[in-house]
């Protein structure tokens, strides 16, 4: 029985992971921003079978966020270039990244560093309120409903808490 889509969910949430959440599809978007963009190469990086490949990079083009792009014709061969949505999903991957850092690098250390090219210092991840600045955690932000918030498949609680908190500020 093939799974529901997530895309009918009223949550930006279930939204993005219908797009990018299925197994491989985050290490491919690694790949990709890390510099590997042809097909062979992102196979051959990751270890992956090519129909699943051909799969996850399908969904990835079908939500815009990459493209595919032919760099030779005989044979055909393609490379997956980020769209600028896909560009967009850097802040989503270097949080992931710095949560396993902390969290699952092991006694060795994170397998990667990531340098800012700006001060040529190793960085990590951060999420700060894009109105002054201040860092953003689970313990300093509430949850308010927006103007596409409603109770539905997917948010039949939630929608709920949204509006009483809504209704009590």
């Amino acid at each position: 029985m093939p799974k529901a889509a997530f895309s009918d969910i009223v949550c930006s949430i279930a939204r993005t992971v219908d797009a990018i959440g299925e197994r491989w599809t985050p290490l491919i978007l690694r790949d990709l921003f890390v510099g590997l963009t042809r097909f062979e190469d992102l196979r051959r990086d990751l270890g992956i079978a090519s129909n699943v490949l051909a799969a996850r990079l399908e969904v990835l083009r079908e939500h815009g966020i990459v493209e595919k792009r032919a760099y030779q014709s005989n044979p055909a061969r393609y490379e997956y270039l980020l769209t600028e949505r896909g560009r967009d999903l850097y802040p989503v991957l270097a949080m992931l990244l710095t949560w396993g850092d902390k969290w699952l690098a092991g006694p060795e250390g994170p397998p990667a560093v990531v340098v800012h090219r700006e001060c040529g210092r190793p960085t990590s991840g951060v999420v700060v309120c894009r109105e002054c600045g201040g860092s953003l955690t689970a313990d300093n932000v509430r949850w308010l409903s927006g103007p596409g918030g409603r109770q539905a498949p997917g948010t039949m609680l939630i929608g709920g808490v949204l509006e009483a908190t809504d209704a009590a500020d």
